[in-house]
């Protein structure tokens, strides 16, 4: 025990860097649990597709047209709340972007509005694409 202690004390700055880290790790993991949506990685949203899922797109226009996941419906975030009372809120509502960044921010919009069952594509449709998943163009 004294060496750890020794160790502490001649590495401070290692040791301090060290604690922070650890700690910024588990309030970002808190955070992460306690959000009222579920991550999905591309084979979970596959999944929640098959059983009737609805996958929505949240990019612009333009980036809609040059590639989409198959069946999904373009609905950009600046007009997600005129027209989120175009869904069903008793279906399970995928929502993507290009990275997650985006869907993040729609899937909270999407619960404050009362839809119990929402999931964010973790890494968007870049993550699509590199499982090599199909992409629709318009």
């Amino acid at each position: 025990m004294a060496e750890y202690l020794a160790f502490a004390k001649d590495h401070a700055i290692l040791v301090g860097a060290a604690v922070a880290l650890i700690v910024i790790i588990i309030i970002s993991e808190v955070r992460r649990a306690r959000r009222p949506w579920h991550d999905a990685e591309p084979a979970v949203a596959v999944r929640l597709m098959n059983a009737g899922a609805q996958l929505i797109d949240l990019r612009g226009h333009d980036a809609y047209r040059s590639g989409h996941i198959v069946n999904a419906r373009h609905l950009p975030l600046d007009e997600l709340d005129a027209k989120a009372g175009k869904l069903d809120k008793a279906t399970p509502v995928i929502v993507y972007c290009d990275s997650g960044v985006t869907s993040a921010r729609a899937a909270e919009q999407l619960v404050k509005q009362g839809f119990a069952d929402v999931w964010q594509l973790r890494g968007g449709l870049a993550a699509w694409k590199r499982d090599n998943m199909p992409v629709a163009r318009s």
